[in-house]
């Protein structure tokens, strides 16, 4: 479910249930399923003490657009690395801060770590080991900063090498962290590339104060180990919000030419935005964003941002509404007459942001008065409202909205 499809006003909301999901997208001539057999083992699950659970994702609800574009950006670099270079030359490169043969209790590596804790120390230590080190050895690569429950940082860098690191490499052993130390690090696990590449970093990275150094091959897929890191770049987002802002994304300088961070993602939350934005649209009689941009400056999303969130949505949704196009279609039918889908109180509420929307629309005209401009066309409840009064519907292909 989405919190963004809930009316910001507490006005009344038409759940969308499973029966009418049902219903919407097999019509309301299907026949109701009957329930499925229940199941034949009921004791199977009894002793939930030796059950493993499922993992849960971060939640995302508390990022901002901002850092939601960075976790796509950065999930959409990762699989285009493994799509231009192959996913046998794609590899993860875990850094963790220690120092090599002092033991994992000495004092030598508990200073480092107490070093470790801070963001200006860590991101001086990253830009000198890319630098000399990650820049000239591997063609492209995107480094994710996380922050571990001891408040240490960690380092993920997924990198390009420049020959094949997958094929001949036992990447379930190598990866199974389970099994002892010295089963998982046999030479007959790892392929000569592999081989040199460990020991090259190994001899290097401990003159940049890095203790653990670890590159394995991609496992699944390009997509696979970018949602991976998405959800440590959440979780440290979430741990690290009340503090000082840091770029826990890093990119190498081609992908930044390939990519970049001026895009929108196609979301359930977007879509209910663009769905407010159409309405908002309807009420000033605009045909493109152009039109925002023209009466109301350059910055209209930031100052029509609470306007436009007041727009009330009477719909939630189920898990893969948005997927299977049923959220589009009811979203697409609410835009187009907004009063249908409202009670007195939502259309109360459409009409505070109409004469909200032509007040700003008037003072940025310049006009003293707004009597003139109090109500729009799609004033519900408004005289304004008569079928010839409104304009005719656009057909436009072109039209953005």
């Amino acid at each position: 479910m989405s919190r963004e499809g809930a009316d910001m006003g507490g006005n009344d909301i038409l759940p969308i249930t499973s029966a009418t999901l049902e219903e919407a997208l097999e019509g309301p001539s299907a026949e109701r399923r009957e329930a499925p057999p229940a199941d034949g083992l009921p004791c199977q699950y009894n002793d939930n003490c030796t059950e493993k659970g499922k993992y849960q994702s971060p939640s995302r609800a508390g990022l901002t657009p901002n850092q939601k574009t960075t976790r796509h950006k950065m999930i959409l670099a990762v699989d285009w690395m493994a799509g231009k270079h192959g996913i046998d030359r794609v590899g993860l490169l875990t850094l963790s801060f220690g120092v090599p043969g002092s033991g994992k209790g000495s004092y030598e590596t508990w200073a480092l770590r107490e070093q470790a804790k801070q963001w200006d120390f860590v991101q001086k230590r990253w830009h000198s080991f890319c630098t000399h080190v990650v820049a000239k050895r591997y063609e492209d690569w995107v480094c994710v900063f996380e922050l571990h429950r001891d408040r240490v940082w960690h380092l993920h860098v997924v990198v390009a090498t420049k020959a094949d690191i997958r094929t001949g490499t036992n990447i379930e052993t190598l990866s199974n962290y389970k099994l002892p130390y010295w089963m998982r690090r046999g030479k007959h696990l790892r392929n000569d590339v592999l081989a040199a590449e460990w020991t090259a970093l190994r001899a290097t990275a401990c003159k940049y104060r890095f203790g653990r150094v670890e590159l394995l091959p991609v496992k699944k897929s390009g997509k696979a180990v970018g949602l991976y890191l998405g959800d440590y770049l959440v979780k440290t987002y979430n741990a690290t919000q009340s503090e000082k802002r840091c770029r826990l994304v890093r990119f190498s300088k081609r992908i930044n030419q390939a990519i970049g961070s001026k895009f929108t993602i196609h979301s359930l939350g977007n879509l209910i935005y663009r769905t407010r934005l159409k309405i908002a649209a309807g009420m000033l009689n605009f045909q493109e964003y152009g039109d925002f941009a023209d009466y109301f400056g350059p910055r209209w999303n930031f100052y029509l941002r609470n306007s436009i969130a007041w727009i009330p949505m009477p719909f939630r949704f189920l898990k893969g509404a948005f997927e299977s196009g049923l959220a589009g279609s009811m979203l697409a039918q609410y835009a187009g007459n907004p009063a249908a889908y409202l009670d007195d109180r939502g259309k109360a509420k459409l009409g505070d942001v109409s004469r909200e929307l032509w007040r700003r629309f008037t003072e940025g005209m310049g006009e003293g008065s707004g009597a003139d401009y109090a109500h729009s066309d799609n004033d519900c409840g408004d005289s304004a409202d008569a079928p010839d009064d409104l304009p005719d519907e656009t057909e436009d292909p072109n039209v953005p909205f």
